[in-house]
């Protein structure tokens, strides 16, 4: 599921997103929880100098060592209120490397599914949120966009794309900004998948500069739904194509991913291991 990355909010800097992507698909009745969380090595280039400090300089001491990590963490509750309009929120925690680990940011998210994906097809929703900083100095955000599926055969290809606008007394950027999460996963297994997942954000769209400033990443992904149909890929589309039977108890669902993504640029960090586990009922 979108908390994520993914696109953390709340940031006036490249943030270090939760690397999510959103699926499109909403039943009503459904409680969502998703906990995402990673760990980073290679601080962005610069970042060191913005921050500045005694302290700064023994992190920085204790990367060269091999010693340092970085950590972030997101928490995602979610509630299908209708058969179309999902509501999340999410607390979203992380590191800096001028400050300790806490609460970054509290998000609130509304999506309303545009075109229903049942198996093979095309799924369509549209998704706005709103990010409240919860560190000194930093802005609120604002994101909207739509969340697009493709499912054929054993392949589903799910894209989040998003214009983002900094608001508040702190925002320090007048332009709407971009943010996308990208994902192929292709069923290999019962109940196992593998795919590649791609993440970016450019914080000023009208002065994108080049790419090396800009946050990209990308890597491999493994998948898990020991509780999934086992001919079913992403997770969601067999409940909606059951809608007509006899309802029931609500059944337990859990599913999960790792993978590990890799900077493309100078100012996202040079290696991240992601995990994300979601339960529904």
């Amino acid at each position: 599921m979108v908390a994520a990355v993914g696109l953390t909010l709340g940031a006036t800097k490249p943030a270090f997103a939760e690397f999510e992507i959103q699926e499109s698909q909403v039943e009503k009745g459904e409680v969502e929880v998703d906990y995402r969380g990673a760990v980073h090595w290679g601080f962005p280039k610069g970042e060191g100098e913005e921050a500045g400090g005694e302290g700064v300089v023994g992190a920085l001491e204790e990367e060269a060592a091999g010693e340092f990590l970085r950590q972030s963490h997101d928490f995602e509750p979610q509630f299908g209120m209708t058969e179309r309009w999902l509501f999340s929120f999410t607390l979203s925690a992380d590191e800096p490397l001028d400050q300790d680990f806490n609460l970054s940011a509290v998000e609130i998210e509304n999506q309303y599914e545009l075109i229903e994906r049942e198996g093979n097809g095309f799924g369509l929703a549209v998704a706005g949120a709103y990010g409240f900083a919860t560190r000194g100095g930093e802005a609120d955000e604002i994101e909207f966009g739509p969340i697009a599926e493709l499912a054929i055969g054993s392949l589903l290809i799910t894209s989040n794309t998003y214009l983002t606008a900094l608001t508040g007394s702190n925002a320090d950027a007048d332009g709407l900004g971009f943010a996308y999460g990208w994902r192929a996963e292709y069923k290999v297994a019962p109940r196992w998948g593998a795919g590649v997942e791609m993440f970016g954000e450019i914080e000023d769209i009208s002065n994108s500069g080049p790419f090396e400033s800009q946050t990209h990443s990308i890597g491999p992904t493994l998948f898990y739904n020991p509780t999934g149909d086992d001919n079913d890929v992403g997770g969601e589309a067999d409940a909606k194509a059951g809608e007509d039977e006899i309802a029931g108890a609500p059944e337990m669902e859990f599913s999960f991913n790792v993978g590990v993504q890799f900077g493309l640029t100078d100012v996202a960090s040079d290696t991240a291991l992601k995990f994300q586990g979601s339960l529904g009922f």
